[in-house]
């Protein structure tokens, strides 16, 4: 297997987060916190498009009507980025304490988020439906990173990262927002790094940014299946993308490293992504 990491387009980020492939347009949504924006790039070209944000964004979601869920200061927003468009779509409950990072949607249509903490602390992680509300899913996750779900040994799953110790799996019944009990997917305890964003692939291994570890890893349900060593210290979130979902990039914090801030692609890593699940905006 020959591995070929590129550089896409000469622009640097300062804190990029949140890719997501976007294959209704064929585009590479992004955000970088510091800089207040939503970024993207067509397909095929690394021209930077921008919109910028009133507050920091730190996730966002794919919505059923060609739109984006992103994470702000105050709640979750429906955006038109076609447009520079920002509409609230609802508050966060006052039982998080603070806001939200990153996020992800579930197959029928809910929101999965969860506290930002920039170190240990307490947090938690949090369901949202469109028709029934925010719901506390986790009180013990301090900061809130890389959600995912997908079906794993044949049941409906729910993976969270948090930050300061592992990326954990439940058992998920996403009509409800139900879990069960959690269990280690990701175990850090001899890697280098910390969870950061996360993507699954099509035969549901979760790729992992390692943030301070400057490596990605794979789990799988029978434990870490692969390191893949990157150029730059801190990456913080990965997406696989493109037409046939075969090229995995990356984003990074700005640093010392000659890529850190740029955005990354990966090819030969012979395995493909797979469609992103996206918030029902039509409800």
């Amino acid at each position: 297997m020959i591995v070929e990491i590129t550089r896409v387009g000469e622009f640097t980020l300062e804190w990029g987060e949140s890719l997501i492939w976007d294959d209704h347009r064929e585009r590479l949504y992004f955000v970088d916190c510091f800089a207040n924006a939503i970024h993207w790039i067509e397909h095929g070209h690394g021209e930077l498009h921008t919109v910028a944000t009133p507050s920091m964004p730190t996730g966002l979601v794919p919505t059923n009507d060609g739109r984006l869920v992103v994470v702000l200061e105050d709640g979750l927003y429906v955006a038109d980025v076609d447009h520079a468009e920002l509409e609230l779509l609802t508050s966060f409950p006052e039982q998080i304490g603070g806001r939200c990072n990153d996020a992800c949607a579930d197959f029928d249509g809910n929101v999965i988020t969860g506290k930002l903490n920039l170190g240990p602390a307490e947090g938690s992680a949090w369901w949202y439906s469109p028709t029934y509300g925010w719901k506390l899913v986790d009180a013990d996750i301090a900061n809130t990173n890389g959600p995912a779900v997908a079906v794993l040994d044949g049941a409906m799953t729910l993976i969270i990262g948090d930050t300061s110790a592992h990326y954990y799996a439940y058992p998920y019944d996403a009509p409800t927002g139900t879990v069960g009990e959690r269990r280690v997917f990701g175990d850090m305890t001899d890697l280098a790094g910390y969870p950061d964003g996360s993507t699954i692939d099509r035969d549901n291994g979760l790729w992992c940014a390692l943030y301070d570890g400057a490596q990605l890893a794979r789990f799988t349900t029978t434990g870490l299946d692969q390191i893949l060593a990157l150029p730059v210290q801190n990456p913080t979130d990965v997406t696989f993308g493109g037409p046939d979902l075969d090229s995995l990039y990356v984003v990074s914090t700005s640093g010392n490293d000659e890529l850190a801030g740029a955005l990354l692609r990966i090819n030969g890593l012979q395995h493909q992504g797979r469609l992103e699940p996206r918030f029902n905006a039509a409800t």
